[in-house]
């Protein structure tokens, strides 16, 4: 089932509008500095934010933070400070995106926002309507709250799409792409199932002469008694991960693996064969039984991965096209933007303050 996510912070909507709205050099209506009217505590271009809503996210967002652990910041506090310019901002981006939406004529589809709701309910409640209630208590949440963030998601999608609609990857580029992937991405090392019996006396957990001289007792013993592989396994291999399993591992040909170890593990020739002598790497001294043939590397041919790099590249070529266009929003409604007395977003992204008046 598709994940339905709200904003429900919508602390997160920074995250969420950059990553799925990224950012051009538009924004909506005049350069004038507005006016904060009574009741509001800014005001973004043609929108007001109100105090309203401002106490009802803030209220929203200590509730969440409790919820997961945190405490809520003192009054007064340098936490209480932060937390709030955190809200102003994502308020505000709201209104940018909101504002954006509109000039572009991206229209909000009710039945859209109606299905994630009900997919929503039934993810997080179950389609329970009790379960459902505590969890807009649990977050400050209302309905309608949920509802407009649901909304405003639709509008962020809407923006992504238009301007990233012209975004392709040429076939050209993939195979640029892959050429320059192919050995570490596309390309899987050669491999080969085995098993060993790790000889590890003290000192333990370094590897010293002293372990082969135990390792070399303990291979006669092996050779003696071919058929109590396990047993002798479980009795004398220092290797937890695999003591209790014959020592039994499928490895592979690259850095994933100690090189002592894979040199000789590679380096028997047949199913069956055991290392003699055993072979010391930075973890003891080891005896090593191939179980099975060496599978060759393979590589995938461009064909294969195609479509996936071409997917892979245009994603990121939107998230880019997005982003640049999201940062030129901001900053066009940086003089649009004004803010009530004791109000403001965090430093890096404060613009002048105003007045409340009216």
């Amino acid at each position: 089932m598709r994940k339905i996510t709200p904003l429900v912070i919508l602390l997160a909507s920074l995250a969420l509008v950059v990553a799925a709205c990224g950012g051009s050099d538009s924004g909506s209506g005049s350069n004038e500095k507005p006016t904060v009217a009574s009741g509001s505590v800014a005001a973004v271009g043609s929108q007001q934010i109100t105090q309203a809503e401002f106490d009802s996210l803030y209220a929203s967002a200590v509730k969440q933070g409790v919820a997961n652990g945190q405490k809520a910041p003192k009054k007064g506090s340098a936490e209480e400070t932060t937390l709030k310019q955190q809200v102003m901002q994502s308020l505000v981006q709201n209104a940018e995106i909101s504002q954006e939406a509109v000039a572009k004529k991206i229209k909000v589809d009710p039945k859209k926002v109606d299905e994630d709701l009900k997919a929503f309910k039934l993810q997080c409640c179950e389609n329970k309507p009790a379960k459902y209630q505590k969890y807009l208590k649990d977050q400050g949440l209302t309905e309608a709250e949920l509802t407009a963030q649901f909304e405003l998601r639709q509008q962020a999608q809407g923006l992504y799409d238009d301007v990233t609609k012209g975004v392709k990857v040429t076939a050209e580029e993939a195979q640029k792409q892959y050429d320059k992937d192919k050995k570490t991405k596309y390309t899987t090392a050669q491999s080969r199932k085995v098993a060993h019996i790790l000889i590890d006396v003290p000192p333990k957990g370094k590897a010293t002469d002293a372990d082969c001289v135990k390792a070399a007792e303990v291979l006669k013993e092996v050779q003696a008694n071919p058929k109590d592989w396990d047993a002798l396994v479980k009795k004398y291999s220092a290797d937890p991960g695999s003591k209790d399993t014959g020592g039994v591992y499928t490895i592979t040909d690259d850095q994933n693996w100690d090189a002592d170890f894979r040199k000789g593990a590679f380096g028997l020739a047949n199913t069956g064969d055991i290392t003699d002598p055993p072979v010391k790497s930075q973890f003891g001294c080891h005896i090593i039984k191939a179980l099975g043939p060496i599978t060759p590397a393979t590589v995938k041919a461009f064909d294969e991965v195609k479509q996936q790099i071409i997917d892979e590249m245009t994603q990121a070529k939107k998230n880019e096209v997005a982003t640049k266009w999201f940062e030129g929003v901001q900053k066009s409604y940086e003089s649009k933007t004004a803010f009530a007395k004791g109000y403001s977003m965090p430093p890096a992204q404060t613009t002048s303050t105003a007045t409340t008046t009216g």
